[in-house]
């Protein structure tokens, strides 16, 4: 079944009591137009649902999704206008669900009475962390305890879960990082995503870069963490929906963006080093038992197999991962054959009998 179309509509940092250090949303709402305030908002959402509609194609289902903000923290008020707004389509079987992002805090039975009616189906809770002197540091205003609260409630009251997680934040490291998957995972959320903790400019974590105070991780240490919380999150059975920020004209632009492991394709080179330690597992499974390979100075042969859409995952970033391997083992020849029937995020290794 193919994934359902998500109307995105960004209501930024509109509906947040608090000010995160990483966060400069409130620099940017100043610069913007007139025409973005949300007087108009609801017209704006027609246009976006207009336009995002043309691309359905095949797609049997249609989600309607409110992100960039605490959408739950929005004035009640506020918050009818805009689920109201969706109404027509969803009567019409145009959208057939919401979604949206919001702080774990402000999840109480009020606001989900107030919006499950209308539609709302799923919640995705601004996590960041599950260590709460992270959280602190990083001037959340919220607590892990909340997050827990946040989901029994929305469990309870029969709505979707998904868990929005950084790494990199002032504090935190690699073991917290693994910690903080563990935990959510033993919660059981519908779907989890990893964003890498970016420096933007006009933000507190800014001036704590330019002192020395913060130093964000590397593109290779970025990958190696959100790779072990993939792995958790996978083995939980935890749908892992989105690695990595997605581009935007403020990721190119160094007066906005100064520091930390950016990279347009994050998530494929995550997958990539996800693929490359499943091909070394599947590798070291042959090898096991078998005379060592090369020692007789014979090339062997190896076949790797892959869906086909994962080819450019196993390959690596510009072909790394093959050069990687060839590297590792030194006595084997690798060929890749594409086989339909395997999962996605497989690889399965195989000695090539000649």
């Amino acid at each position: 079944m193919s994934p359902p179309l998500v109307i995105p509509f960004f209501i930024p940092h509109q509906g947040c009591p608090h000010l995160c250090v990483f966060c400069n949303q409130r620099l940017i709402a100043k610069q913007t137009s007139e025409t973005q305030k949300f007087d108009n908002e609801t017209e704006r959402l027609s246009d976006a649902i207009h336009t995002y509609l043309q691309f359905k194609k095949n797609r049997s289902r249609v989600e309607l999704a409110f992100f960039g903000g605490n959408f739950l923290g929005l004035e009640k008020a506020r918050i009818l206008t805009l689920l109201k707004a969706v109404q027509p389509w969803i009567r019409q079987g145009q959208i057939h669900a919401i979604r949206c992002s919001t702080r774990p805090d402000t999840i109480t039975r009020q606001v989900i009475d107030l919006a499950r009616p209308l539609g709302l189906e799923t919640v995705e809770l601004g996590v960041q962390s599950m260590d709460d002197q992270v959280l602190a540091l990083a001037e959340r205003g919220h607590t892990s305890e909340d997050t827990r609260k946040a989901l029994a409630l929305l469990k309870e009251n029969g709505l979707k879960t998904g868990v929005q997680v950084m790494v990199g934040l002032p504090g935190d490291n690699d073991c917290g990082a693994v910690r903080t998957a563990k935990e959510l995972s033993e919660l059981k959320p519908d779907l989890a995503r990893i964003y890498p903790l970016l420096v933007l400019n006009g933000s507190r974590l800014a001036q704590w870069y330019r002192s020395g105070r913060y130093v964000p991780l590397s593109l290779d240490q970025a990958v190696t963490q959100t790779k072990k919380m993939v792995k958790i999150f996978r083995c939980s059975g935890v749908s892992v929906a989105r690695i990595g920020l997605q581009a935007t004209p403020m990721m190119d632009d160094a007066g906005q963006m100064i520091a930390g492991p950016w990279h347009p394709a994050f998530g494929h080179l995550v997958l990539s080093a996800l693929m490359f330690d499943q091909a070394c597992e599947q590798i070291g499974t042959l090898l096991t038992g078998r005379q060592g390979i090369g020692e007789s100075g014979e090339k062997k042969s190896v076949v790797l197999q892959v869906h086909p859409r994962s080819l450019s995952r196993l390959q690596g970033d510009r072909k790394t991962n093959i050069d990687r391997l060839t590297q590792a083992y030194p006595g084997i020849c690798f060929y890749i054959e594409r086989v339909d029937s395997l999962d996605i995020d497989k690889v399965h290794a195989r000695i090539l009998n000649v």
